[in-house]
């Protein structure tokens, strides 16, 4: 928990308001919703995760658009044919994912088979791709291949991330953000009046 609480501060940092980002329904996320709710005003969020519209439209000058389609109770996200054709008429400034599984070399993985289409669609539109995830997911794999290691343009972690992991993506040209355990949401938060 206090890692994604972390990972989540670093997150919100790279947030100005006016843009439009993407979130999964990943426990980071729903952490990193919250933290935008109590602290930034003036985004618009895209999701498929019925919590993180919950969580999100706490801050009331925030924008909350859900992708619809069939609900599924394992993830509480909307997901299938109609969540994946509503997914590509979006083209956020940032979309953000957590993932079960991080292999540097390699990529993403998901246990959930339902909700990885909708990740996929999403990494192809957004102008960036973030990957929220902390030490543990690192050197795991799960059930199947999300998202490639080239289609990510940042990683933020937290400072139980291997030295030789970070090289390892950095000499891949991604940008890699180690979160301090000091890091507070509301420092470095640009509100609107």
């Amino acid at each position: 928990r206090a890692q994604k609480e972390q990972i989540a501060a670093e997150a919100l940092r790279q947030l100005q308001p006016g843009q439009t980002i993407f979130l999964d329904g990943s426990t980071t996320s729903l952490v990193f919703s919250r933290q935008i709710a109590k602290n930034l005003r003036g985004l618009t969020l895209v999701t498929h995760s019925a919590l993180a519209c919950l969580e999100f439209a706490q801050g009331k000058e925030n924008t909350v658009v859900s992708l619809g389609g069939q609900f599924d109770p394992s993830s509480a996200c909307f997901v299938g044919a109609t969540a994946e054709e509503a997914a590509r008429r979006f083209f956020p400034d940032s979309a953000f994912f957590s993932t079960k599984g991080f292999l540097p070399e390699e990529g993403t993985f998901e246990s959930t088979i339902a909700t990885f289409r909708i990740k996929q669609i999403l990494a192809e539109q957004a102008a960036r791709v973030v990957l929220l995830v902390d030490h543990s997911k690192f050197g795991q794999r799960a059930l199947c291949k999300v998202l490639e290691t080239e289609q990510i343009d940042e990683v933020i972690t937290d400072a139980g991330a291997s030295a030789s992991d970070v090289a390892v993506l950095e000499q891949r040209g991604l940008t890699v953000r180690v979160a301090s355990e000091f890091a507070h949401p509301a420092s470095a938060v640009v509100h609107t009046s």
